[in-house]
């Protein structure tokens, strides 16, 4: 089902499917900040990763004990329908709870909450997570969103970091994983060696698989337009990662800035969930909350 939302500057509309964002038009151009999901490009727009973010190796994971098999990357939370319990013209909440179908791959009991509200730059966008059971658990949550061209040439971009550092890359293999450290817990970084501290150039050849980099301390990154200077950013702040992709099929079309609060397995992994490099503990009865609102400048 699909839920619009709307103030004087913006509209927008979210599936309860994965309590997606499908677009986010700004009225005063008509322009759509948003990929509109052409399915033989990507079919998505801006999904919620949970409760990992990115790839799985093998398709499994240990949990307790139990081999907990996913058939497809960055959990389930996408795939899933979330239920409205709240909405104003401007705003719209959504929750997902466990069932039978989340327990049988992440046997805890949780209530993971996305926000969205309108303002007069764009939309704030925060995502929480409950354990409400009685015992701790470790998650990982990121969100997948697509900033959209809209007909201008991939050249025509450079994705901005707010803080003008020399950029730290964490180290994948060709797949997407990462690279094997010393021991199974180790991360492997090294110098991005950009040409401009903090900026990474938008071309026709993509990003591959990502491009995935510490925060360097950036509370946002942003999709720039060099030739109007018209920036879409959204927050990052406290977000650990961030992965920059951009579609595989036909032209670059959107660029995808990712904050992460988790990564991709390592290709030497143990399967054992706890062990799982980028992962957050979560005790009983806790919350985690985190917001990358988007905006334009």
């Amino acid at each position: 089902m699909i839920i619009k939302i709307e103030n004087t500057a913006f509209c927008a509309e979210i599936d309860t499917k994965g309590a997606e964002l499908q677009n986010l038009i700004r009225k005063s151009d008509k322009m759509d900040v948003i990929w509109h999901g052409d399915q033989s490009v990507w079919k998505n727009h801006a999904p919620i990763l949970f409760p990992f973010v990115a790839r799985c190796l093998d398709g499994y994971f240990m949990i307790e004990g139990k081999k907990c098999e996913y058939t497809k990357n960055h959990g389930f939370a996408r795939d899933l329908e979330h239920k409205l319990i709240e909405k104003t013209d401007d705003s719209a909440v959504f929750e997902l709870t466990q069932s039978d179908d989340t327990l049988f791959r992440f046997p805890f009991d949780f209530c993971l909450r996305t926000e969205y509200k309108l303002t007069e730059k764009g939309i704030n966008w925060k995502m929480s997570v409950k354990n409400t059971g009685t015992k701790p658990f470790y998650f990982g949550i990121g969100t997948h969103a697509a900033f959209d061209f809209n007909g201008a040439n991939a050249n025509d971009f450079v994705v901005e970091f707010e803080k003008k550092d020399a950029l730290t890359a964490v180290v994948c293999n060709e797949n997407g994983y990462l690279a094997a450290g010393l021991d199974k817990k180790s991360l492997v970084t090294k110098p991005y060696c950009e040409q401009d501290n903090g900026f990474v150039p938008v071309t026709d050849s993509g990003f591959g698989n990502g491009h995935l980099f510490l925060n360097n301390e950036s509370s946002w990154v942003g999709l720039k337009n060099k030739k109007n200077g018209t920036t879409i950013k959204i927050g990052t702040k406290g977000f650990p990662y961030i992965m920059i992709w951009q579609n595989t099929a036909g032209t670059p079309q959107f660029v995808c800035i990712e904050p992460w609060h988790g990564l991709p397995d390592s290709e030497n992994t143990d399967h054992i969930w706890e062990n799982k490099i980028g992962m957050n503990k979560l005790e009983a009865q806790k919350e985690f909350a985190c917001e990358q609102n988007i905006w334009i400048d």
